[in-house]
């Protein structure tokens, strides 16, 4: 019954997110956001969402926090609806807003999941990965289509995304205890610093994870400007990228799982060596087809994505909770500095050689950065 309800949760929460997710970046730039600010949006999912998630990890109801957090954003999407859309500032103020609770959503779901997924991590984690995948690849087509060139529509879409995050807060409100740790636990959880002074193995892999990071998020502003300025992308041709991906990670998910319970360092290496894929391909691309081929390696590093890294910290660790949230927030801190550094630069070179030439040369360093740290990881 659990598995059950959860299982309809994330098809649901995915469902609602693919709606609007995966184009963001993308109307902040048609809105008139400006470089920077592209880049705080770009990266604030990551950022914002890690750097709330530290002092959650006391919390001893991480089932409470998933129904009031899946409540506030039910309502944080329905203002980006009715008051935030089309208004620059607005938008990335309220995009913010929901990022934060959403980090707080993030945190009490990857607790639960790591309760449910002890014993066969690779397996129960691709599985639930393969219910979000199907959701958010339904709803990504669905808002492709409907809204097409016209970005007026999109207010409707974030409208529908508010109503169904709604539904599945009332789907989960009777959701009761997962395997709460003992006060015993609870008490001899470590803090922070001590954990990342004695668990060597988790400070290593988060400070290589921190910098594949930053260096992976420099590239996200990035790809919403080379949406729009060097191939006229319109949300129709963004939303078949986004499926292609997502059909290719939902083909794909269950065997990186498996794959990984056998080799865990190959999936984790060739996870973001694969990444390398994505920048060269809009850096040198002479038409939306090429995207679309791209894309296809999608499977693949979407599925390790959602497998690999977070499994390791499960794994390398005594305290989940606070390994979660210093994880997160590594990684959004990363994030953040890579992507602001992206529209910064960006803003910068464009001075000199002009915006196109300045996307293309970024993205072309970018892919080669992402190469040359992937191999880190391979001494994890």
């Amino acid at each position: 019954m659990v598995h059950s309800r959860l299982r309809n949760y994330i098809l649901f929460q995915n469902l609602a997110n693919g709606l609007v997710s995966p184009f963001i970046s993308f109307l902040a730039t048609i809105i008139g956001v400006p470089s920077i600010g592209v880049g705080i949006v770009s990266s604030a999912s990551s950022f914002f969402s890690g750097v709330v998630q530290l002092p959650l990890r006391r919390i001893r109801s991480v089932e409470s926090l998933l129904k009031s957090s899946t409540l506030l954003l039910a309502i944080l999407w329905l203002v980006m609806a009715l008051v935030a859309y089309g208004n620059p500032l607005l938008y990335v103020v309220t995009y913010i807003a929901i990022t934060i609770i959403g980090g707080m959503n993030s945190f009490a779901w990857l607790v639960i999941l790591e309760r449910l997924s002890r014993g066969s991590r690779g397996r129960v984690l691709a599985t639930y990965a393969f219910y979000g995948s199907i959701g958010s690849l339904a709803a990504t087509l669905v808002t492709g289509f409907i809204v097409g060139s016209n970005y007026a529509l999109m207010r409707y879409v974030f409208l529908v995304s508010g109503f169904l995050i709604l539904i599945n807060a009332v789907n989960i409100w009777a959701l009761r205890s997962i395997d709460p740790e003992s006060p015993t636990t609870l008490l001899g959880a470590r803090g922070p610093l001590d954990m990342l002074i004695n668990n060597g193995r988790l400070r290593r892999f988060l400070l290589i994870n921190t910098l594949f990071a930053t260096v992976w998020s420099f590239a996200w502003p990035l790809f919403p400007l080379a949406q729009v300025y060097l191939l006229s992308m319109s949300v129709e041709q963004l939303a078949i990228v986004n499926v292609i991906s997502g059909v290719s990670t939902v083909i794909l998910q269950r065997h990186v799982g498996k794959l990984f319970d056998k080799n865990r360092k190959l999936v984790m290496f060739l996870g973001r060596l694969l990444l390398v894929t994505f920048p060269l391909s809009y850096a040198l691309a002479p038409n939306v087809y090429v995207i679309y081929l791209a894309n296809t390696i999608a499977g693949f590093t979407n599925s390790a994505s959602n497998i690999a890294y977070i499994s390791f910290v499960y794994d390398n660790s005594e305290d989940r909770k606070t390994a979660v949230s210093l994880y997160n927030l590594f990684y959004g801190i990363g994030t953040f500095i890579g992507s602001l550094m992206g529209g910064a630069l960006v803003a910068l070179v464009s001075n000199y050689v002009g915006l196109r030439p300045s996307i293309r040369y970024l993205l072309l360093g970018d892919a080669a950065t992402r190469a040359l740290v992937s191999t880190l990881y391979i001494g994890v």
